[in-house]
């Protein structure tokens, strides 16, 4: 394993840590960093209260000798976001879209830490364990903040699901882990937000931290997940099911 010989890019809201070998591309990563926050602090109707951990590398090898994070980093993780610090480790791929991405989805997840732990660097632990929140909602709320509404790779999903009758039910990407939490849940964050607007998503994860999943939805939609579910399912066939599209029109005109 190397010694990486580690230097501070202190911005407005982050600590980019980086060393000499990817200089240049850490101080764009800053910038995409600052330009991200902009974005999703007002969506998310949340500040930071003090400054974020980015450690960047300089190739994806680098990024498996990472001791930051528990565990061993597989060549597919693009990413990672620890709870107790809220530090960002990920790796540059030479791909300045990919990383834009990427830093989109693990902010997503600093403040989603951020907001169940107050503002404080390792508390939360007990409001995460009581929330206790899905896949779908933690990691589909980061895939469709950094993806965005009209995503070719999450339609082909929701298109093969419908043909073949296996579209989930929220209930279902809940329990079943089975069922690929990431694109489902972009999926569904990506109807919530072109029906109610994107600051509903704020909402609902501010009031998770206090009443629940559940009761988050209830406040700020107005619905159960069983309802909001059955009218995402009924939304995704009538996109990608054109004649089942009509039947259920005609069904609710009836």
């Amino acid at each position: 394993y190397r010694t990486f010989k580690f230097r501070i890019i202190q911005t407005e809201h982050f600590e980019v840590y980086y060393y000499n070998e990817e200089r240049t591309a850490a101080l764009d990563a800053a910038r995409m960093a600052e330009r991200a926050y902009a974005r999703l602090s007002r969506i998310l109707h949340h500040q930071f209260q003090s400054r974020k951990p980015i450690i960047l590398y300089a190739s994806h090898s680098d990024f498996e000798q990472t001791n930051a994070i528990a565990g061993e980093l597989g060549e597919g993780t693009g990413g990672v976001t620890e709870f107790f610090k809220h530090r960002m480790v990920l790796p540059f791929t030479g791909s300045y879209t990919d990383l834009d991405e990427v830093i989109q989805h693990e902010m997503v997840h600093q403040f989603q830490y951020d907001v169940y732990s107050g503002g404080r660097i390792g508390g939360g632990v007990q409001t995460i364990m009581n929330v206790n929140p899905p896949g779908w909602f933690m990691e589909g709320m980061a895939a469709y903040l950094s993806r965005g509404r009209i995503d070719p790779e999450t339609a082909y999903w929701l298109r093969d699901a419908a043909l073949e009758g296996n579209l989930p039910t929220i209930e279902q990407l809940t329990y079943d882990p089975r069922i690929f939490p990431y694109r489902f849940g972009q999926a569904l964050w990506a109807y919530i937000g072109e029906k109610w607007g994107d600051e509903v998503i704020g909402e609902i994860l501010q009031s998770s931290a206090s009443v629940g999943v559940e009761g988050a939805f209830k406040r700020a939609l107005g619905l159960s997940l069983d309802d909001l579910s059955s009218e995402w399912r009924d939304a995704v066939q009538t996109t990608f099911l054109p004649q089942l599209g009509q039947h259920y029109r005609a069904r609710r005109i009836a």
